[in-house]
Formats: structure tokens, sequence, C-alpha cells
């Protein structure tokens, strides 16, 4: 049955070429701390609005951008003498281009970037991502009508996750009766020349009693015919584990690096995945994949 897993786990390929922004989700640094992020709605317009607690005296300048990839729009901007303390920074009313989102049926995934500047040109980030469900984006909806008196046609649009300041799509996906498959790529990538990609696995019969096995069968599947192959469990609980591998190519494959965090119930496991074929991962990708695959649930 492990077997059969790891078949279809290998026999389906797919994606990515050009890498866009890759941004490591950062909620909080020695400067400071995201407290909320999200549109406010008064009686004239509809705004985004940054709450944050500031721990150090005399920032010069706090700007934030919502990242799609290779695009960045600046929303937020304070250019005036920022000290200790609570800090709130609104928006420009958004466009009806801006707040479309709002309409598209389903969840919506978003990401926003903080650049912080200090007195010598020092400068810190703060990446934020933000998602809202369906059922919030129907409350949005109620409360433009009520206050703004905007009301508009829900339309369908592509699912997307916004995951490091790229926009991810679902590439391919699939079922048996050992698991469910999705695999996304970056948007403005093809499938065919795919280097990267994320994997969410629902594994119907791999639960925390056989997880053990499991975890073997994918070493010693990965083992064979291949020296150059390195398995390394970073770390490990009664109900998780993260393990990452690489080798320089093996058995007609390239050289190829993957982080997968498996969380396991009593009969079943999720298993979210970054796969990379472009090599050893450099030090700020693996962090961005770790910090991504973390907060996975």
């Amino acid at each position: 049955m492990i077997q059969r897993i790891l078949l279809f786990l290998f026999s389906l390929l797919f994606f990515s070429s050009d890498i866009f922004s890759q941004l490591k989700p950062e909620l909080d640094n020695e400067w400071i701390q995201s407290k909320s992020l999200g549109p406010v709605i008064d009686t004239s317009s509809i705004r985004w609005n940054f709450i944050a607690d500031v721990k150090v005296e005399n920032l010069e300048s706090i700007h934030g951008y919502e990242v799609k990839g290779s695009q960045k729009t600046k929303q937020i901007s304070e250019t005036a003498k920022i000290n200790q303390g609570t800090l709130s920074l609104s928006s420009l009313p958004l466009t009806e281009k801006e707040y479309q989102w709002i309409y598209e049926l389903g969840n919506t995934s978003l990401f926003f970037t903080f650049e912080i500047t200090k007195k010598k040109g020092e400068k810190k980030f703060l990446n934020i991502p933000i998602n809202f469900s369906e059922k919030s984006k129907e409350t949005l909806r109620l409360v433009m009508e009520k206050n703004l008196n905007i009301k508009k046609e829900t339309v369908k649009a592509p699912f997307l996750r916004n995951l490091d300041g790229r926009r991810w799509y679902v590439a391919n996906s699939g079922e048996n009766d050992e698991q469910i498959l999705i695999e996304m790529i970056p948007e403005e990538t093809k499938i065919e020349t795919w280097t990267e990609i994320y994997r969410l696995n629902i594994l119907k019969t791999i639960g925390t009693s056989n997880r053990e096995a499991f975890i073997k069968a994918v070493k010693d599947g990965l083992s064979e015919n291949c020296p150059s192959l390195v398995f390394n469990t970073i770390t490990e609980s009664p109900k998780e584990i993260i393990y990452e591998w690489s080798h320089e190519g093996c058995n007609g494959w390239p050289a190829s690096t993957e982080i997968t965090r498996l969380v396991s119930g009593s009969s079943n496991s999720r298993m979210f995945t970054f796969a990379n074929k472009k090599g050893k991962l450099s030090k700020d990708l693996r962090e961005v994949y770790l910090t991504v695959l973390e907060k996975e649930k």
C-alpha cells in the first residue's frame, strides 16, 4: 500500500519557471510587531488599516505594499517621525479595482510587505500574509452595501494562494483510495517546465501508528540507486515530523530538494511539501519554505 502511494507521488510531474518575489512571512522584528492588517469600512470609503506595536524610537518611515509576484503596489505610507508605542496607519480610499477581491467567490489570499526605515538608512521588513474566508467576505459585502451603498454581483475566480509574495495556483490534482493530492505552482509559470512546486496530500491510510513505516518507505525508495541522497529529519514529535531530502541527480531526475511537514492523526495524515528542481536551496529560500510549512493547518 505504501509503495503504491509512493508511485503515485513520484509519477505526477508539474511546474515553474522564473522566480519573482520570495518573502518569508514575518510579523515581528526588533523594531516593530504587526498587530492587525485588514480593511476598514466607514461611511465614505474602504481603506486598509495597519496596527502595530513600535518597540523603538525615531523610525523615519514605513511603507506598506501589496505584493502579487512581480507586482508591488504601495498602499500605506508614513514619513513623519514614528516613536515607540501603538501605531495605526490607513491607506487612501481603495479603488473599485483594489477591492474587487471582496466580490470574488471563495477564499482570498493576499500578501503585504512593509519596509521600515531608521536613521542611517537602516531597514527592516515585515511580510504579512492575510486570508479571508468566503464567510468573512459575505460580511464585508453587507457592510459595503449598508455604509457605501455598493452592491455588486459576485464572480467566480481561480483559486490562488499567496504563500510568499507570489500567487500560487492549482496546476494538478488527483484522488485515489489512499490519498488526495493538490499541487500548486507560482502564477506566470508553466507546468511543463516546473522547477518548483507546493504540494498538499491527504494520506487516507497513514496515521500515527504507521507513520514511521511510511517515512522509512519514502527514504528507502529515494535511496535506491541514489548514492548522493541526503535525508534529514528537522523536527519530530508524536503528532508531526518535518524532514528534508536532496540529491545531486538520480534515476533520471535532476538535482532536487524537498522539504515536507507531515501532520498525523490516528488514522490519516496531512502532508505539506515544497519541491525544488534547482539543486541545493539557498539559505533564504529554505527559510521561506520552512516558515510557510510550519504555519500550515
